[in-house]
């Protein structure tokens, strides 16, 4: 279609208009879209997504998203085969090919955190706190693309700050917290007061299932972080919680009465990068157990 606005889908026009505001320091959550609907956008997406914006459409992003997950799978796996299943799977996905074509950026935060995880993995496998600063920096960012990364970073990164010594702590807690900090605040001081925070805020609209679902998927992550061996395993475990909570996000649309064809099926999507890397996995370990 030619004209955007036929597609009934507002991401797109959503993310120029947020960006727009977020530049010139207006406050973005009380301003709703075409469809009616107000921006949830946490400003670490803002980050990545402003550089696209500057290019004239937002829409790049998906394919730097391909290209950073195609670069990292490449460098990541040593056998040529799982490094074309990789890239191949994710460029044929009707999920990444729906999101490329509506110019929306959902999936790629869940790109970006699945690439960073398995970069970090390969690069600091021995002590992922070897280089806590970027680390804080780095995940302060992350964090605040989407509420739902949170949970495979925890498997990813509990367990290790739990062992890590105190200094590294420090320092880590010291740059997640400067960074998060200082991109809430790049959003939230714009309001005209705290009421108005409370009443227009991504927090409250960033939530993708009521708040005891969220707690309990949360809580399942935490526990399990204790437990994961390897790197395996913890993007086995992204995928299945991961994928289970925004299943449950489209059960409580239906259960609401949502027009089906409002329903965001694509939220299921959100798994796809972890669920692609966990084959890759499997493939390098069946490599090996073939070569033995």
């Amino acid at each position: 279609m030619k004209d955007p606005y036929q597609l009934k889908i507002d991401r797109w026009q959503t993310i120029e208009y947020s960006l727009d505001y977020w530049i010139h320091g207006k406050y973005i959550y009380d301003t709703r879209n075409f469809m009616g609907n107000v921006p949830s956008y946490l400003p670490g997406q803002l980050v990545f997504l402003v550089g696209f914006y500057l290019l004239g459409n937002v829409g790049y992003i998906q394919v730097a998203s391909l290209l950073l997950f195609s670069c990292t799978v490449i460098w990541a796996f040593k056998n040529n085969h799982i490094k074309f299943y990789g890239i191949f799977l994710l460029a044929i996905s009707l999920s990444f090919l729906y999101e490329a074509v509506c110019k929306s950026d959902f999936i790629s935060s869940f790109i970006v955190a699945s690439v960073f995880m398995l970069f970090w993995h390969k690069k600091f496998e021995r002590n992922y706190f070897e280089k806590s600063i970027l680390l804080g920096f780095i995940l302060g960012i992350i964090c605040l693309t989407r509420s739902v990364v949170v949970i495979p970073l925890i498997l990813f990164l509990l367990k290790p700050f739990w062992e890590t010594d105190r200094k590294q702590k420090i320092k880590f807690i010291t740059a997640f917290s400067l960074t998060v900090g200082n991109l809430l605040a790049s959003v939230l001081l714009p309001a005209e007061n705290f009421d108005y925070i409370l009443k227009h805020n991504p927090l409250k609209m960033q939530g993708q299932s009521n708040m005891f679902v969220v707690l309990f998927f949360l809580v399942v992550s935490v526990c399990f972080s204790f437990y994961v061996k390897n790197i395996k395993q913890v993007f086995y475990l992204s995928t299945i919680i991961v994928f289970c909570l925004m299943c449950d996000h489209i059960i409580e649309q239906v259960i609401k009465g949502y027009d089906s064809n409002f329903l965001n099926i694509t939220y299921v999507a959100a798994a796809l990068p972890f669920s692609i890397i966990s084959y890759c996995f499997l493939l390098n370990d069946n490599a090996y157990d073939s070569n033995d």
